[in-house]
C-alpha cells in the first residue's frame, strides 16, 4: 500500500507539472526579414522552445505549401525558395510545442511580394520604392568574456536581425548565435565556448522592412576566453 501511495503521489506531481506548463506564445513577429526575386526569409520568436513551421501560398485562404526548420529554440527563421517573381504570397507561422504543455501558437496571416525578374540580383528591390540604408552605428563590442561564454553587442540605425557568426578561424566562422529580429540595439550571447581559446566573430544585421535584402557584416574581430576558474572579463 505504501508503494502504491508513492506511485500515486508521483503520478499526481507529473500531471500537475503538465497542467501548469507554460503555453507557447509568439512574442515577436512574424516579420519578413528579406524578399528577393525567388526567395524570402520569415522570422519570429516564442516564449518557449517549439516547432518552426511556415505555411504559405498565393491564396490567403489556402496556404498549401510548407517550409520548416528543426524543432527547438525561441528564435525561428525560415528560408522560402523557388518562389515566383513579382508574386504576392501569404504566410502563417506555426509553432507547436512538443514538450511541456504540448500547446501550439499560430500567427495571423501576413503577406509579401517578390521582386520582378528585371530586378533579379538587385538588392534595392523594385524601382520607385524608397529604401533606407542600413548601417551599424556602434560596435560590435565585447560586453563580457568568460571561460565558456561571451556577449557581443552592437547597434544599428534601423530595426534588423541580430546574428553573430563565429569560430576559431577568421576564414571559417562556421558557428552562429542569434536573437529575434526587430531591434536597433543588439546583444547576443555565445555559449559552450572552450576555455583559453581564441575565437573570431563577425556580426550580421539584415533589414526586412523598407529595405528588403539590405545587410551589413563587420570584419572579423577576435577575443580569447578565460582559463577555467579565472574571473570573467567585462
Amino acid at each position: 500500500m505504501r508503494t502504491l501511495g508513492r506511485l500515486l503521489l508521483v503520478s499526481s506531481l507529473l500531471c500537475g507539472g503538465l497542467l501548469f506548463a507554460e503555453a507557447v506564445k509568439i512574442v515577436k513577429g512574424p516579420v519578413v526579414e528579406h524578399t528577393g526575386t525567388y526567395t524570402a526569409v520569415i522570422a519570429w520568436s516564442t516564449n518557449a522552445s517549439s516547432a518552426t513551421i511556415l505555411r504559405y501560398g498565393t491564396n490567403p485562404n489556402h496556404l498549401d505549401q510548407t517550409a520548416e526548420m528543426p524543432w527547438g529554440g525561441l528564435t525561428h527563421r525560415v528560408d522560402l525558395k523557388n518562389l515566383r517573381p513579382g508574386t504576392t504570397y501569404y504566410f502563417q507561422a506555426d509553432s507547436s510545442q512538443a514538450k511541456g504543455s504540448g500547446s501550439s501558437a499560430v500567427s495571423a496571416v501576413g503577406k509579401f511580394t517578390t521582386a520582378g525578374e528585371e530586378h533579379a540580383g538587385n538588392s534595392a528591390g523594385r524601382s520607385g520604392e524608397t529604401r533606407s540604408e542600413l548601417k551599424i552605428t556602434n560596435g560590435p563590442v565585447l560586453e563580457h568574456v568568460g571561460a565558456d561564454t561571451a556577449v557581443v553587442a552592437w547597434s544599428t540605425d534601423l530595426p534588423s536581425s541580430s546574428i553573430v557568426k563565429y569560430g576559431t578561424s577568421p576564414n571559417d566562422l562556421n558557428k552562429r548565435a542569434e536573437e529575434a529580429w526587430g531591434a536597433t540595439t543588439h546583444r547576443v550571447e555565445l555559449k559552450n565556448l572552450k576555455p583559453n581559446t581564441r575565437y573570431y566573430f563577425s556580426v550580421h544585421s539584415a533589414q526586412g522592412k523598407n529595405a528588403p535584402g539590405q545587410a551589413q557584416d563587420t570584419p572579423p574581430k577576435e577575443f580569447t576566453t578565460a582559463t577555467s576558474g579565472q574571473r570573467a572579463r567585462r
